[in-house]
């Protein structure tokens, strides 16, 4: 090798070693174990979007007993993500400034499975039916699905997160992801899954929301808006062509099988679930005022928020394009 050769592969790996070194390291928090529905952001973390713009993205699993907004709070991590609008909305109502900063998803994907055996062919005929709900969502949808429907408290049942005790009781009905769990009913018992899409009924919050400190935001605005636009380059991505996005989320969590992995990836696309008419304008992660203030006027009328709160101290549009 020659002696200029040699000085210029020398003078190209310092190069590079002196650029990862320029990276700010960022710690990305899910909100569950990596699954397809992650997949945009997982994608972008494999692909080195984040990088390109500055960032060395750590994105970590979530799982039971992890609190993300804790760890954020506590400072051990930089970014989470939410699985409603209300998860930003409560940290700033419990005194930690936060921001909404995109939107992963469109609509949400929660829906109610339930027994076609039961007589239920409208979401009213589950009035005096057990239903198992997670605690969470006793605080989001349930008072909407109370107001709307007629159901009562006295319905609910704990939720373990698993479908065989609602398989078992035919009167059940139970929540799920309808990404997930009609395939694994359908693998598990053989049977196509009955269920309800709350969001076709009138519920309707952003879903997969990435959240960050305001400090963040006031201190270092062009790494909020390198998260934000690597996610979305990402999602764009995944939304056109999810081998790369299966490939990350497989790495980190072998349990997703191609077929399932597959089955999320067509619910996805069937049910607009990352795409509407508002990424046809603003592009993949979009957010509006006129959608935040809806889902909060509506929380608001359930007794979930005061109506004095300030909705703009929860979200901000500034790196949206």
């Amino acid at each position: 090798m020659s002696k200029t050769l040699s000085a210029a592969l020398l003078a190209l790996l310092a190069g590079t070693a002196a650029q990862a070194q320029d990276l700010v390291p960022m710690t990305f928090q899910m909100s569950w174990k990596a699954q397809a529905e992650q997949g945009g952001y997982w994608l972008a973390a494999a692909e080195g979007y984040y990088e390109e713009c500055g960032l060395d993205v750590t994105v970590r699993s979530g799982g039971p007993g992890i609190d993300t907004t804790q760890l954020m709070v506590s400072g051990a991590v930089e970014a989470i993500l939410v699985s409603q609008n209300d998860g930003a909305m409560r940290m700033n109502q419990a005194g930690f400034p936060s921001k909404a900063v995109m939107a992963g998803f469109q609509k949400l994907p929660t829906i109610l499975l339930y027994h076609e055996e039961a007589g239920i062919s409208e979401p009213a005929d589950m009035a005096g039916k057990p239903i198992m709900l997670s605690q969470g969502n006793r605080q989001t949808f349930w008072p909407f699905m109370k107001d709307k429907w007629g159901l009562s408290d006295d319905q609910l049942r704990s939720y373990n997160g698993q479908i065989a005790v609602w398989m078992q009781n035919e009167d059940s009905i139970q929540q799920g992801i309808v990404t997930n769990e009609p395939f694994r009913i359908k693998e598990q018992a053989g049977f196509d899954a009955s269920y309800f899409l709350l969001a076709d009924y009138g519920y309707t919050p952003y879903t997969s929301v990435v959240v960050v400190p305001q400090a963040l935001i006031d201190e270092h605005p062009e790494q909020v808006q390198c998260l934000v636009s690597g996610s979305v380059k990402g999602w764009t991505e995944f939304m056109a062509d999810p081998a790369a996005g299966f490939a990350a989320v497989q790495a980190e969590n072998p349990e997703n099988s191609d077929e399932l992995m597959a089955y999320s990836y067509e619910k996805m696309k069937e049910l607009n679930l990352v795409e509407n008419e508002d990424t046809a304008a603003h592009g993949i992660g979009a957010m509006t005022e006129a959608r935040w203030q809806a889902h909060f006027e509506a929380l608001v009328e359930y007794g979930l928020f005061p109506a004095d709160f300030d909705l703009s101290s929860a979200y901000t549009l500034q790196f949206l394009d």
